[in-house]
């Protein structure tokens, strides 16, 4: 007698159903969604530390301008004249007016041709417009510290290329200009918008700024 083995049991193969596919597609979808709003997150956080950062720098190099001329570049100018960008009004046109005095002063290129002067003190290496322009080679660098606004007016950016904002009143106009809420500090208020266009609700939202007056 011939033992024929015993025949094993059929697999039944089958594929995904549509309906399956759909879930693991829309699964899919919610991870890459999450994925990109965390990246979006982080990339916000390096920008504002970068700003906070160059903010710090500035600071430093205003405290050595200050030590070598007894007293902060002022702005407004006690002279008269007038900082004021174009497109920027109010005082916020005023603080944005600030981004150039902290250029001339703080760049060595005091006489706005966009390169350091020769008898010049550079207090904040690589502010001049020189070094942020593309120097003919089309590739200006990544993050950009001074533009120019035609002619010889160039201001100093955030990493966001935002002006800095800039306000530091003359000694014996100080302590008028805090009780009128008009500056913060009595030495000089610095900050930067973070990017926030004039205008919008981030911009409105003072808690949205970095500022040398709070810990944001």
């Amino acid at each position: 007698m011939i033992l024929r083995p015993p025949t094993l049991p059929r697999r039944s193969l089958r594929g995904f159903t549509l309906i399956e596919l759909l879930v693991v597609i829309s699964l899919i979808a919610v991870l890459a969604a999450m994925v990109l709003a965390g990246a979006g997150g982080i990339m916000k956080k390096i920008k504002r530390d970068q700003i906070k950062n160059f903010l710090a720098e500035l600071e430093g190099g205003l405290e050595d301008y200050k030590v070598d001329n007894a007293i902060y570049p002022l702005n407004p100018d006690p002279r008269g004249g007038s900082n004021t960008i174009s497109g920027y009004s109010g005082p916020d046109g005023e603080a944005v007016g600030g981004a150039t005095v902290l250029y001339k002063h703080l760049s060595g290129d005091f006489n706005t041709d966009g390169q350091v002067d020769n008898d010049e003190t550079v207090y904040v290496e690589r502010l001049d417009f020189w070094s942020n322009s593309d120097r003919g080679t089309g590739k200006p660098p990544e993050v950009v510290r001074s533009v120019q606004l035609g002619g010889s007016t160039y201001l100093v950016v955030d990493p966001l290329g935002s002006p800095i904002r800039y306000i530091a009143y003359a000694p014996g106009l100080v302590q008028e200009a805090l009780q009128q809420g008009r500056i913060k500090n009595p030495t000089y208020d610095l900050w930067s918008v973070a990017g926030a266009e004039p205008g919008t609700a981030d911009f409105t939202d003072q808690a949205n700024w970095i500022t040398n007056w709070g810990s944001n």
